[in-house]
């Protein structure tokens, strides 16, 4: 199969993701981190009352059970999957919808399964964007094939690699489109917002059991992950950045491994088009799967994954999906947007994202600096939503007009308060 073939296949993946506006719908991923309660430790998949424990007692709540071999690694229940990220992290994520309050719902359901099990065992289930206490060394991978490949290549490519898989915790929002002319206009306008929503979802206070006195280490460890399938994705501002020009990215990336006949299978260093030249057609599971194995700020699949946010408390992490509705779903909001982003390049965003980690809501944009920037966006976000929606953004409202991150609070009472500082991360009911 030729290199023209293998694009084509992969254009319909994003083709086929295109929805009529009356079935467009939201998803999220809200990742924790599970620590002790004596000393914020991390709490790892193979210890006793560690992570495979907690998701064993889950699955006798009704949940089926998903293994890799003897090992539990996943779970599902009705509207809800619950996943494993490489250092342990337990991801939720919902099926998609268009109402706020049920996905709200649907997560509140899985917190009242799991918290009693946290708690039980003197754990704490945490929103926060990084290890608060633990370091990289001593949190050993979950049991998962696909990991054991990720890391085995990505340590070559950027020097917090490993910050990045097993330290890292997030929040992602999937957004519909319903042409490809809507998916230009959201992906642009996502790339363009990259900047500001590291910001405003900062919330990674300490970094290698050290206070992180600047913002958003999320970004600075995705740009020193892997240049070539992380940060903002080459082109993406620099042109109407369509299906061919993301199947042309994928085409040209390096999977890692690839999936055959249900087995993964390492790839090494050879871009994608080369691996796949010799195969015949791909199944809609290969082709997905190859769509994983980039991690960009902003993914396309068959939805765009926007995916710069820090883990949060659930009430930040609310708010923050009712901001991108409010944004990505009302008409008005995208094209204003998308017009203020046609003066802005790759190399400005790049340079923004650099600013925010050195000055926060002060660094310069549109000729003021992002603190005013984000006055606006909050404002267009409320107007953007339903009446009843609105209240949903309060707890993100509040922090972004008083130019404050939930990781800068965070830090003044770690300062104040040691360990005990901490104690606002948790995740409650």
């Amino acid at each position: 199969m030729n290199k023209e073939a293998v694009k084509k296949q992969l254009m319909s993946i994003l083709r086929n993701g295109e929805k009529s506006l009356e079935d467009v719908k939201l998803g999220i991923e809200i990742e924790h981190l599970v620590v002790r309660q004596k000393d914020f430790q991390s709490v790892t998949y193979y210890e006793t009352l560690g992570i495979e424990t907690i998701l064993k007692k889950l699955e006798k709540k009704n949940y089926k059970g998903n293994y890799e071999g003897d090992y539990l690694v996943g779970l599902t229940k009705e509207e809800m999957d619950i996943t494993l990220e490489p250092g342990g992290q337990l991801e939720f994520s919902t099926r998609p919808c268009i109402h706020l309050s049920h996905i709200q719902e649907v997560y509140e359901n899985f917190l009242g399964d799991v918290l009693p099990i946290i708690e039980e065992q003197n754990q704490y289930l945490l929103g926060v964007g990084y290890h608060p206490q633990s370091k990289i060394k001593d949190i050993p991978f979950n049991p998962k094939k696909r990991y054991e490949y990720m890391s085995e290549y990505l340590q070559q490519t950027g020097k917090y690699a490993l910050n990045m898989m097993k330290g890292t915790a997030s929040v992602q929002v999937a957004i519909d489109y319903v042409s490809e002319k809507d998916f230009i206009k959201k992906f642009r306008v996502a790339s363009f917002l990259t900047p500001f929503l590291y910001l405003i979802t900062d919330n990674a206070p300490i970094f290698e059991g050290e206070i992180y006195e600047k913002f958003s280490v999320r970004s600075l460890i995705w740009e020193n992950t892997d240049p070539q399938r992380s940060g903002i994705i080459e082109g993406s501002l620099d042109k109407n950045f369509d299906y061919q020009d993301y199947a042309e990215y994928l085409l040209h990336s390096k999977p890692i491994c690839a999936l055959e006949n249900g087995e993964l299978k390492p790839l090494g260093d050879q871009p994608l088009w080369k691996a796949y030249e010799k195969k015949g057609k791909l199944s809609k599971e290969e082709m997905e799967h190859l769509y994983t194995m980039v991690f960009p700020d902003v993914r396309g699949k068959n939805y765009i994954e926007i995916r710069m946010a820090d883990s949060m408390p659930p009430e930040l992490s609310m708010a923050y999906l009712a901001m991108v509705k409010g944004l990505f779903y009302n008409e008005k909001n995208v094209e204003e947007l998308y017009y203020l982003s046609r003066d802005y390049r790759d190399k400005d965003i790049k340079v923004l994202k650099d600013a925010v980690i050195n000055q926060g809501f002060e660094a310069p944009f549109q000729g003021e600096d992002l603190g005013e920037f984000g006055k606006k966006v909050i404002r267009m976000a409320e107007e953007g939503l339903e009446k009843e929606e609105r209240s949903m953004l309060q707890p993100l409202k509040e922090l972004i007009l008083n130019r404050e991150t939930y990781g800068q609070r965070i830090k003044k009472m770690y300062k104040k308060d040691g360990i005990n500082g901490l104690l606002d991360l948790r995740v409650t009911k």
